[in-house]
């Protein structure tokens, strides 16, 4: 029997983990800042009592994470009206991903850990990849704040098994199943709100990985010393089009398939409205917590932009992130919430960006087989049939059926 500690223990994939190990009779420390059954409170971004269970620890599995559009970051959504903010801020992500990773691998390494398996995503890659792309493709920035944290934290994580811990980094794939948040609950909340879209025809690649394959896969990195060191991509066997996917969720729900937006359009409303956000923020802090709807217009269509800024100077710059193209989108954007009202009740990915679902090419996980012996066993249909039960018995596909899977 062997001790392991799981942080993100609450989490849709830590729990999974968790659940597994225990199941096959491990000893079991699992750590989260959500209180659970069985789950330790723990906040492993800062350091504290907690770091005394990797004392000695066989095995660490750090998926503690924020960001990933989890249950836990679902807002209500409900047909017209516009979702509460469903990403996490930038310095939040930092914060947790890349600070709770270094604060466990220090602990993990002074505590004499035996294994350590790091959770990470392929998104780390960005969108525009070679088709069958493998671990061996160099990382760079993509400018989008969650893969470029994970990258991040995948670089402390080297830098920690080049000094002696024995760690292993997964990239994971689209993870989908039961309890999924990002692949599986968001796509059919919106979709029954009548607002999930598909950017360019849906023509992206996605690399579905089920849950249980999730879970298998973990537990066979963590099994073999000829996968200490190593980056290894989890994908499913059935890589597939963000089209094809979706189609999946439209036929439990019996709805036609999603209306198709350009890539780039809805790129721009992203942007726009963040930056709309971030000058109502702004207008409120002057106010004393109280905007008006005209305040984000004004400032978006250049009237009073510096005020809003708190620069004058600033006049005409709406964000650092923000192109020529969103500018003109801000402006029409800014329009519509005077006038009360707001585009993303019409389309909304939730917590999915741009880059998310226009990958222009599959990921490779022959070399996980390679090493471990493990390939994946749950193709798509089967998987998502799965899905479907879960679904059902939780009434979230608008009917509720009791379960016969246990």
């Amino acid at each position: 029997m062997a001790r392991v500690v799981v942080t993100g223990a609450a989490g849709f994939v830590g729990g999974a983990i968790a659940h597994a190990l225990r199941g096959r009779g491990d000893e079991v420390v699992a750590l989260d800042v959500a209180r659970g059954p069985g789950v330790h409170a723990a906040d492993v971004s800062r350091p504290g009592d907690w770091e005394k269970e990797l004392v000695g620890v066989d095995l660490v599995v750090h998926a503690a994470a924020v960001g990933m559009g989890g249950v836990g970051e679902l807002p209500r959504i409900r047909g017209g009206r516009p979702a509460g903010r469903a990403r996490v801020p930038a310095a939040r992500m930092r914060q947790v991903l890349l600070g709770g990773t270094a604060t466990v691998l220090d602990a993990a390494a002074r505590g004499g850990a035996r294994r350590l398996v790091h959770l990470s995503c392929v998104s780390v890659l960005g969108p525009d990849i070679a088709d069958g792309v493998d671990e061996t493709a160099p990382v760079g920035l993509t400018g989008d704040a969650r893969a470029d944290t994970l990258a991040a934290a995948e670089q402390a994580v080297s830098a920690a098994t080049a000094s002696g811990l024995p760690a292993t980094i997964l990239r994971l794939g689209d993870a989908y199943g039961p309890r999924a948040g990002r692949w599986t609950v968001w796509p059919v909340l919106l979709l029954r709100a009548g607002r999930f879209v598909l950017l360019d025809g849906g023509a992206g690649w996605l690399n579905p990985v089920h849950i249980d394959d999730v879970v298998a896969a973990v537990l066979a990195a963590a099994g073999t010393d000829r996968a200490r060191g190593e980056t290894l991509h989890v994908t499913g066997p059935s890589p597939c089009t963000v089209a094809e996917f979706a189609g999946y969720y439209s036929r439990m729900l019996e709805l036609p398939a999603p209306r198709s937006v350009p890539a780039r359009m809805y790129g721009a409303l992203d942007d726009a409205t963040l930056a709309v956000g971030r000058m109502r923020g702004r207008v409120e802090s002057r106010r004393g917590g109280r905007s008006e709807p005209g305040d984000a217009l004004a400032a978006s269509a250049g009237g009073g932009q510096g005020r809003a800024n708190g620069d004058a100077g600033q006049a005409g710059a709406v964000g650092p992130s923000v192109g020529s193209t969103a500018l003109g989108v801000v402006r029409g954007l800014g329009a519509r919430l005077a006038a009360g009202v707001d585009p993303r009740t019409r389309m909304d990915l939730g917590p999915l960006t741009v880059a998310d679902v226009t990958r222009t090419g599959r990921c490779s996980g022959d070399r996980i087989t390679a090493l471990t012996g493990w390939r994946p066993g749950v193709e798509l249909a089967d998987g998502m049939g799965r899905t479907e039960a879960w679904l059902r018995e939780r009434g979230l596909l608008g009917v509720r059926e009791p379960s016969r899977r246990g």
